[in-house]
């Protein structure tokens, strides 16, 4: 891509320079440098999910490469046909302006990178946006960022060169950072909005099997909303932390193949009925497995089939205990049962949560990871739920046990 050099910049400043000049370049902006840089990019964005993080990584590198005073990155708003800044150095607020206004507006429609030294002497130059920002812009360099499908979806701003002028060296610099930018921008939409539709099913799902008995609707969502606290409170892994929340929010999905006459029964289960209503684990575990889960979601299915398993080997399916009961799985199992001990049932009154807490702390280490359990009475004592006062107290009883 050539860049369009502003009009404004002298005849002279394409001719060769001195070998002072030369010297300097290759000081402040070796080819070596470059590559540092680019090869730094490459490396963050393959391991890029947050759109943001990758794109502040990307102003910072372009700023330290070719010494600016900072950079930006503006992305087209098609609904309002208005360029806005997703990432600014130095500016906290957001700047939205008309997409065919100012140097970047120019850069956005004529899709070709514009260099200016003296922006005062530009007429594509707007200076509203310095009168907003009280910063003052002396010299840009300003290129389009162009995805693989040929759309311009934003422009990339290099703004203030330190002891030098721009020159085309920088805008095939920067021109490369904004084809990296391109890519990640349309890869990681793309992901997000896979992200939000697999989301949507997982609800779907979830929503499908509570609207069978009005009675424990929300069960699911309250357990996932737990269990995210407690794994939150434990400090996990991001990837693990999601995969809890999915299973927590798909455990009980093996109940569709439970009989609705035992699902709704308002008295206690008869043997074979205990058997059918046991089964929706496995039915679980069988349908969760059909599912491709993402790499970091591959143990969902586990997780939400050993929600019942307990560690002194009493639970069920398999009757595991704690070395095999993964911490997934132990994490559902206390969000699960703390979830229906304060919840209203066919059979029984609700709990208060302070009596439903007293009832796992007394299966603290027993049935339920201790470690679990206290995570649970962080949360609980954040959210409210419990006070700090009885958290402490019982969190003073489980290490007791212990």
């Amino acid at each position: 891509m050539r860049a369009e050099a502003s009009r404004s910049v002298p005849e002279s400043a394409g001719k060769p320079r001195s070998k002072r000049e030369r010297a300097a370049h290759v000081e402040d902006l070796s080819q070596e440098a470059r590559l540092r840089s680019l090869l730094k990019i490459l490396r963050e964005i393959n391991q890029a999910r947050d759109l943001r993080s990758l794109l502040t990584m990307l102003t910072s590198e372009t700023t330290a490469t070719l010494g600016v005073e900072r950079s930006t990155i503006f992305l087209y708003d098609p609904a309002r046909k208005e360029l806005w800044s997703f990432v600014a150095e130095g500016i906290s607020d957001q700047i939205w302006f008309d997409a065919k206004k100012g140097m970047a507006g120019h850069v956005f429609e004529s899709r070709r990178s514009l260099i200016v030294n003296d922006v005062n002497n530009d007429p594509h130059f707007n200076p509203a946006i310095d009168r907003k920002t009280g910063f003052v812009t002396r010299s840009a360099l300003t290129v389009p960022i162009i995805n693989t499908r040929g759309e311009t979806v934003g422009v990339f701003q290099a703004v203030n060169k330190i002891g030098g002028e721009f020159d085309s060296v920088d805008a095939e610099f920067l021109e490369a950072v904004a084809g990296e930018a391109a890519v990640t921008i349309e890869n990681v939409r793309l992901y997000e909005l896979r992200r939000r539709m697999f989301e949507s099913l997982v609800t779907a799902l979830a929503d499908s099997i509570e609207a069978r008995d009005p009675l424990t609707a929300g069960h699911s969502v309250s357990v996932m909303r737990y269990a995210k606290g407690i794994a939150a409170a434990m400090d996990l892994p991001p990837d693990v932390q999601r995969a809890v929340e999915y299973a927590a929010l798909l455990h009980d999905y093996g109940k569709i193949g439970v009989p609705d006459d035992v699902l709704r029964k308002p008295g206690p289960l008869d043997a074979h009925e205990t058997d059918l209503m046991r089964s929706h684990v496995e039915h679980t575990a069988r349908i969760l497995s059909a599912i491709e889960f993402e790499e970091g979601l591959r143990m969902v299915p586990q997780f939400a089939a050993e929600h019942h398993e307990r560690l002194d080997g009493h639970g069920y399916p398999a009757g595991l205990k704690i070395p095999q009961i993964t911490l997934g799985g132990r994490i559902i199992a206390v969000a699960d049962v703390f979830e229906a001990l304060t919840s209203q049932r066919h059979y029984r009154q609700p709990m208060t949560p302070e009596n439903a807490f007293m009832a796992l702390t007394a299966e603290s280490g027993k049935s339920f990871d201790s470690g679990v359990v206290e995570a649970l009475a962080r949360h609980l004592a954040k959210e409210g739920i419990l006070t700090e006062e009885f958290s402490q107290a019982a969190l003073r009883s489980i290490r007791g046990q212990s």
